[in-house]
């Protein structure tokens, strides 16, 4: 068992979460219970999350995309009174973790991207205010368009759209979990053999085309889902907690 308030100043400190100008509050959105026995840990926040962490009995959630963002309404009506109706009848804490899980060097979206495709990572990537979001990444050897859609095919599943304008040989890889098709340019200009991100905009064809570099879009919940499953794992491990990730699949 683990104190909520403990746990909170934990993630908010590995996090950094004050160290970005995010358009989202980072940490607790939701208030529950003080005691935690079992964290889940999801994408996004949305029903059939809470629903099936309510069936595990969990008292904390932990998304990538919480409930709040800076724009949104300020009336609580809906949609989202009756997410908030769930949760506080379990008594169930909602924490959520935007861009600083998206940076962090370890636990982060790309981070954990670059390390599940054995890219080694080089230097900065994506700059959002002045701070990266990601790093480079390259690989030893050079490897074919096909040997990286395997690779692709195995780490996110589904079928990642492709735009096969690059180089014969591929070693050098931009990556930025999400929605970042704008970064292609970064990319062009860091010398990237492939840009991969989460979705796509309709100019990036053109993009690839005309500049001569692969665009591949895996999926914006795809390329999420990591993060957070690494700091559920660094939770239960740090509080001697149950962990469980729940995957609700997102075709986007």
């Amino acid at each position: 068992m683990a104190n909520l308030t403990e746990i909170e100043t934990h993630l908010r400190n590995i996090l950094q979460c004050d160290r970005i100008d995010d358009y989202c509050p980072n940490g607790v959105q939701v208030r529950g219970g003080h005691n935690i026995t079992r964290v889940v840990s999801g994408v996004t926040a949305c029903m059939a999350l809470f629903e099936a962490a309510v069936a595990v009995n969990a008292q904390l959630i932990i998304t990538h995309h919480g409930l709040f963002w800076n724009k949104d309404p300020r009336v609580v009506e809906g949609m989202l009174k009756h997410r908030l109706k769930l949760l506080l009848e379990h008594d169930i804490t909602l924490m959520g973790f935007h861009l600083p899980l998206d940076m962090h060097p370890e636990l982060g979206n790309n981070a954990q991207i670059l390390n599940r495709l054995q890219l080694i990572a080089g230097e900065p990537f994506g700059v959002y205010k002045g701070s990266a979001l990601s790093k480079m990444g390259h690989w030893e050897q050079s490897l074919s368009l096909d040997q990286v859609q395997q690779k692709l095919q195995k780490l996110f599943g589904g079928e990642p759209l492709v735009l096969p304008y690059g180089p014969p040989n591929i070693r050098k890889v931009a990556v930025c979990s999400g929605g970042a098709p704008e970064l292609i340019h970064e990319a062009v200009t860091a010398g990237a053999d492939l840009f991969l991100t989460g979705e796509a905009s309709e100019p990036v064809y053109h993009v690839a085309r005309e500049m001569g570099i692969h665009f591949v879009a895996a999926g914006h919940h795809r390329t999420e889902m990591f993060g957070v499953q690494a700091v559920g794992e660094r939770l239960a491990q740090t509080f001697s907690l149950e962990h469980t990730f729940i995957d609700i699949p997102n075709p986007i």
